[in-house]
């Protein structure tokens, strides 16, 4: 009967597709950790951590002020 085998490749394409999420849930988690990574907790040197600057302490400067 045309509606069973109708049922049957779209329980394939469903499986097939349902393996390629899980494929694709996994190269995103890898790509996400590989993002996350920096200097202090990979071994990649500081110069690979780009341009941002560190946040500078405004407390520092005002607190050797006035001590």
């Amino acid at each position: 009967m045309v509606e069973t085998d109708d049922i049957a490749q779209l329980k394939a394409l469903i499986l097939a597709q349902q393996e390629e999420i899980a494929a694709l849930k996994a190269v995103i988690a890898d790509l996400t950790a590989r993002l996350a990574q920096n200097s202090p907790n990979s071994s990649k040197p500081p110069s690979s951590d780009g341009l941002a600057k560190k946040p500078l302490s405004r407390a520092a400067p005002y607190q050797a002020r006035f001590t």
